[in-house]
């Protein structure tokens, strides 16, 4: 019954994704997927890939250009058929399931997980289970929303918010279980036995992602994402490259 329940919301949450999630911010947020991508880049291993998880294809869309193939894994049969319209590569193979149920002898040498772990009852588990898809050098490239963005401190001192990690509605909407520190992102990642090569974070926000939509000038958009660089801890969202311990 749970994992119909799971599905049954994965599905929900991908038709909704356009019309409620990133309605009014739809620039910003291609930017801010754009910017992940070319922080991660310069760490990607010559080989084959896999994405955890690819919600509207647009981080996959570069992947399968990096990549000799990629394999897509997500369990929403609507976000999966969207994706085949979108990307036309020949060398993606895309899989409709949960990560927990999901098995293969393919080993990769870049796993992608980037807005997974605030989705999952365990997140350590399913880090476990990519360790064991991973090849021998491999890396694995993870983001998370970060409970310590400025945005969300702010949001503490006018009451909005009853802690920095607390659930807001947009974090409901989503299906989010938590939201990272980097401390609790740090933990998790050295639970599943894999050491960090790599931490950062992309784009400082002070404001809301629609109010940074309507009132930003691309050259002010894109200062807060240089000044990321100087202070990681305090961006709308954090990374890690990680590898086999």
């Amino acid at each position: 019954m749970k994992k119909n329940i799971q599905k049954e919301f994965l599905e929900e949450s991908a038709n909704s994704y356009h019309k409620t999630i990133i309605k009014d911010w739809e620039k910003l947020y291609y930017k801010k997927r754009e910017n992940l991508f070319s922080v991660l880049k310069p760490y990607h291993l010559p080989g084959n890939a896999l994405e955890l998880g690819s919600a509207d294809g647009i981080l996959t869309q570069w992947l399968c250009k990096e990549f000799t193939s990629l394999t897509v894994v997500d369990g929403s049969e609507l976000f999966l058929k969207q994706l085949k319209q979108k990307v036309k590569a020949k060398n993606i193979k895309l899989v409709c399931s949960l990560f927990e149920e999901w098995e293969t002898k393919e080993k990769f040498d870049n796993i992608f997980m980037t807005h997974i772990l605030e989705h999952l009852d365990d997140p350590v588990l399913v880090l476990k289970r990519a360790v064991k898809w991973l090849s021998k050098k491999g890396r694995i490239f993870i983001a998370v929303p970060n409970a310590n963005s400025i945005h969300r401190l702010i949001g503490v001192k006018m009451g909005m918010l009853s802690k920095k990690d607390s659930l807001n509605e947009q974090d409901v909407i989503l299906g989010h279980k938590r939201v990272y520190t980097p401390k609790l992102l740090k933990s998790h990642i050295r639970k599943a036995g894999l050491k960090i090569i790599k931490s950062g974070g992309c784009m400082i926000k002070p404001l809301s992602n629609r109010q940074i939509e309507a009132q930003w000038s691309n050259e002010l958009i894109d200062a807060f994402f240089a000044i990321s660089e100087d202070l990681p801890d305090l961006c709308s969202e954090i990374y890690i490259i990680a590898e086999k311990t």
